[in-house]
């Protein structure tokens, strides 16, 4: 729910939307330095979204270049392609006196810094920025860009160079926005989407090498995978949640919503953050579009309170002056100065709850959850394409596993499985299936398992091994021994019944670092047990968590041991945990306490 890609930034985004990129592979040593990084004394701010990309020719002090206000009628106070008419009229973002009076405003409004969109180097919003910082240092305000596109050929070594080359040129300037001495960097969630997480980690981990004390990243996601990778994690648009809603029923979503947020920033170390909006109406630029009503500015006051309340780092207020998607807060003929005033009290509520607490365990300050753990040392390796939560631990064990490539994956073989006693899949429901000839990964894995191998299925999708690298659906985590179920009578399903309240249910003391008991997600809602009846009665099965309604009903298992000592792959050993249990707020804990359990079957069979 954002601007369109309009016609005048053609030239430095449009190829770019249309460019697929290959995936990155995981860096161990990269995550490991992230697990590192906390942000806890972070003073308490509120930044705008900020947008330099009008122009009217009709300004003298303007620069010509960026997007028109088209349709303008002056006498009737209406343009044709913005929902609402700004005070200053229909003004050019170069115009040195406009900026100084938005600087004006901003800060008597309680507003500590823009966040200004970016669209690489030499656009009209690049050369907007010397105008911005030294408007902004004149107006005591501080500025970061927010990061909008990468460019060709849309990787992470594109992405680093092209921040490195904004903070080598902007970095630097006393009204750069900082955190402990760290230029702070806003990433899009279009980029995300560019070069994915685990460039965007390759990406930070590039920057921060090469640039001198590191940057400060924060992603626009808001799940547990981006809290990892960023410094800090946001939003930009939340109001496809609050559209239709009235104030009450904000207000219920914002208390469940905001904390929850807040408590996943805090959970690793990072700078949490909510956005609040006055309100939007696109449907000047776009057909039908979306209209979200001001209320009457309660909706406005609503989100404010409501963050105040959950208590982040930062609250960002979209927007300052995006008057394409109608979510201004900049003074304008139809609310004039209303939401500025509204700002200028909320902002000095929240920040008159002084300093924030620490919320977060600092690295290294506390002995580990699970020491067992932390001593754990075998040699494994893991299948390309992992991105699921269970890679994070990977990445603390004193001996690093391998990354395969397909290559590599194809070429296992039997004795391998005295190499690498342990193989990780932890990826979506995709895996390449092919690296040279067809199905020759499966080939390898194959091999691997019959040579007594170790799977561990750690999967970020709810069927592993089901799509393969071509997208065309192969179905074939039951070949490796892991007989997953989608609907029948062995169980599985789109949506859970109606009526059931379900949870995660512990056996046994095999996992002493996980709950005894949690709810099965509220998100994603698909859920494939593993089916023990399609193994032999030779096999030996122990299951580690099942799925039950509160009257005890079984719905399947979510994680279990399997050795395959009757059954194909013969000889293979699996360990399962689904991907509702592995991207939850427990995966961490669930996937240390996997490993510690499967380490000592592997040494109790070889005794």
């Amino acid at each position: 729910m954002r601007r369109i890609v309009r016609l005048a930034f053609g030239l430095f985004v449009m190829g770019a939307l249309a460019w697929s990129p290959a995936p990155a592979q995981v860096d161990l040593e990269a995550m490991a330095q992230r697990i590192k990084v906390r942000h806890a004394a972070v003073p308490r701010k509120v930044l705008a979204f900020y947008y330099p990309w009008y122009h009217n020719p009709a300004v003298p002090r303007g620069s010509g270049l960026g997007m028109s206000w088209q349709g303008v009628d002056e006498a009737k106070k209406q343009i044709g392609n913005v929902a609402h008419f700004p005070t200053l009229g229909p003004y050019d973002s170069h115009d040195a006196k406009l900026i100084a009076q938005h600087g004006a405003w901003a800060k008597a409004s309680g507003i500590d810094g823009w966040i200004v969109s970016w669209w690489g180097q030499g656009s009209p919003t690049d050369r907007a920025m010397p105008l911005l910082l030294d408007a902004a240092q004149r107006a005591g305000l501080r500025v970061t860009i927010y990061y909008e596109t990468v460019p060709r050929p849309q990787n992470a070594a594109s992405a680093a160079a092209d921040l490195l080359g904004v903070l080598e040129r902007y970095g630097k300037h006393p009204a750069w926005l900082s955190v402990d001495h760290q230029p702070v960097v806003f990433v899009y969630g279009r980029t995300l989407g560019e070069i994915g997480l685990p460039g965007w980690l390759e990406a930070i981990s590039r920057v921060n090498g090469r640039y001198p004390g590191g940057a400060v990243f924060l992603g626009d996601d808001m799940g547990r995978a981006a809290a990892r990778i960023f410094d800090g994690i946001h939003t930009y648009n939340p109001v496809g949640s609050l559209v239709g809603k009235n104030a009450d029923q904000v207000r219920a979503w914002a208390r469940q919503t905001y904390p929850a947020w807040v408590k996943t920033a805090d959970a690793q170390g990072r700078i949490s953050t909510i956005t609040v909006i006055p309100g939007y109406d696109d449907t000047k630029i776009r057909k039908p579009g979306l209209r979200c009503d001001r209320l009457g500015g309660t909706l406005y006051e609503v989100q404010w309170e409501e963050a105040i309340a959950a208590d982040p780092h930062w609250i960002l207020i979209t927007s300052w002056n995006e008057w394409y998607e109608g979510s201004e807060i900049e003074p304008s003929v139809e609310f004039g100065e209303a939401s500025l005033r509204q700002t200028a009290r909320y902002a000095a509520k929240f920040k008159a709850k002084g300093p924030r607490a620490d919320k977060s365990t600092p690295a290294g300050a506390a002995p580990p959850a699970n020491p067992e753990f932390e001593k754990l040392a075998f040699a494994s390796a893991v299948l390309p394409d992992a991105g699921s939560a269970a890679v994070w631990p990977l990445a603390r064990l004193p001996v690093k596993p391998v990354m395969l490539s397909a290559r590599q994956a194809a070429e296992l073989q039997s004795a391998d499985a005295r190499k690498y006693p342990v193989l990780f899949y932890a990826g979506d429901e995709n895996y390449r299936q092919t690296a040279a000839h067809r199905g020759d990964v499966d080939e390898g894995l194959l091999r691997y398992l019959r040579g007594g191998g170790l799977l561990a299925v750690f999967p970020s999708g709810p069927m592993p091994f089901h799509y393969n690298e071509t997208g065309r659906a192969v179905a074939h985590s039951g070949k490796f021994g892991l007989p997953l179920s989608v609907a029948g009578p062995a169980g599985g399903w789109e949506r859970p019944p109606e009526d059931a309240r379900l949870h995660f249910v512990k056996l046994g003391k095999h996992l002493p670092h996980v709950p005894a008991r949690i709810p099965f997600p509220g998100g994603d809602p698909r859920w494939r047990p593993f089916v023990r009846s399609a193994l032999s009665p030779g096999d030996r099965v122990i299951p580690l968590i099942e799925l039950r309604d509160d009257q005890g009903k079984s719905y399947g298992d979510a994680a279990v041991y399997v050795e395959h000592r009757a059954s194909e792959p013969k000889g293979g050993r699996l360990l399962y945990a689904c991907y509702n249990l592995v991207e939850s707020e427990y995966g961490e804990a669930l996937v240390e306490d996997l490993l510690v359990f499967v380490v000592k079957q592997i040494e109790s069979s070889e005794r």
